[in-house]
């Protein structure tokens, strides 16, 4: 497949949200090679991500599952409560079945292995920048979990509690207002029948919300 020449004289902005310095910096290389017209920004917590995203809306995520703040299937969990979609790209060295189909159903525009080669690489940002999944035969479910108790919005609340997150955080990366924060927690509470943010956290994690 050739790679589309628009993206190397279109100007893109690029977040890699990676927690492995080596590796970003490195992918970082490779971006500003094949896109000479990109920023990329990178981030080792997803947290500081979602933060500047209040104010920059990248045209491409780049995004790792596995961190030690928050997942990245998290992230993903937490990206469609934003205004704008983003493409967004997993990147891992630990593409099982199972995870394959939890960045699926989260809402990945595409994946790739952090072992492919460069010219893997510019294919993939081409489709997902287009529009269209990587690899083909990939496609993302953004519908809400049919087992769920809880709200799309819910449970995105609730992903950022996970991560410590306070309700002003919460609200602030959700572009909400504290008091629906607090109405959503109340909901969520009367829902599973608890009464603090700790139970709430251990009931979630045992029905396997989070």
């Amino acid at each position: 497949m050739p790679f589309n020449d628009d993206l190397y004289i279109r100007r893109m902005r690029i977040f890699l949200i990676d927690d492995h310095q080596m590796f970003s910096e490195a992918m970082k290389t490779v971006l500003n090679r094949i896109l000479p017209a990109c920023e990329t920004e990178l981030f080792s917590r997803p947290e500081d991500a979602l933060v500047r995203l209040q104010h920059q809306k990248p045209d491409l995520i780049v995004l790792d599952l596995e961190m030690a703040t928050m997942s990245g299937v998290d992230l993903l969990r937490v990206l469609p409560q934003h205004s704008e979609a983003i493409p967004v790209l997993v990147c891992s060295g630990n593409l099982t079945a199972e995870n394959i189909a939890l960045i699926r159903n989260a809402g990945a525009s595409g994946y790739m292995r952090k072992t492919e080669s460069i010219e893997e690489v510019k294919t993939a940002i081409e489709a997902v920048s287009a529009g269209k999944p990587y690899p083909e035969d990939f496609h993302c479910e953004t519908s809400a979990p049919e087992n769920s108790v809880l709200s799309r919005r819910q449970l995105a609340i609730l992903t950022l509690m996970k991560a410590g997150m306070s309700n002003l955080d919460i609200a602030e990366t959700l572009y909400l207002s504290p008091n629906t924060i607090k109405t959503h927690i109340r909901l969520m509470y009367n829902t599973l029948d608890v009464t603090s943010r700790v139970e709430c956290l251990n009931k979630a994690s045992s029905l396997g919300l989070i």
